[in-house]
């Protein structure tokens, strides 16, 4: 999705951290993706998706994106994520930002995320908890890298984090940043 605020997305209802870990979580209990979301067969869990919950994908030519520089988008009223075709292939050969991509998609799905214009009288601007980038980010960072896992594992650095749940370094670098700030990265 990609939007035009101040925070790069769409102004949606505010949801913290705990609140987003905790639909995270309920996702991995449900599609059963457990304590191992980097064994993640990408491919089957779209299909799986689109057979058992309606949450379909299509899988489009760089060139029938929405805007060029797209990788993947979610379309709320179709429920379809548009998923270019390069980062389709590599989320199935487990590249780790394409995984990324395809489960920050999916948080804007099962977030409920919807364009909106947003008017009021009282311009103010938006708090990063009601920006669905940034909670669709939270999603896949949760979705991925459940702190759960961290905690019990005592991975306590990036480079742990990054090594076991194959995540890219970037990724792994922001979570162990944030978990270090919240006080939750193990010691």
């Amino acid at each position: 999705m990609i939007g035009n605020g101040p925070l790069g997305g769409f102004r949606v209802a505010g949801r913290g951290v705990a609140e987003i870990r905790v639909s995270a979580n309920n996702v991995r209990r449900i599609l059963e993706i457990g304590d191992a979301p980097q064994n993640i067969d990408i491919g089957l869990l779209l299909d799986r998706l689109s057979v058992k919950y309606g949450i379909t994908y299509d899988v489009l030519d760089p060139d029938e994106m929405p805007h060029e520089d797209v990788e993947a988008c979610w379309d709320p009223e179709s429920m379809t994520m548009h998923i270019r075709s390069d980062v389709f292939e590599k989320a199935c050969w487990d590249d780790p930002r394409a995984r990324f991509t395809i489960m920050h998609e999916l948080g804007h799905g099962l977030l409920g995320h919807r364009r909106t214009i947003n008017r009021s009288s009282v311009e103010r601007a938006p708090k990063v908890y009601e920006d669905s980038e940034w909670q669709a980010n939270q999603f896949a960072a949760e979705l991925l890298m459940p702190l759960d896992v961290i905690r019990n594992r005592k991975l306590n650095t990036a480079t742990k984090i990054e090594m076991h749940f194959q995540v890219s370094n970037q990724a792994a670098t922001l979570r162990a940043k944030q978990l270090e700030k919240r006080g939750e990265l193990p010691c």
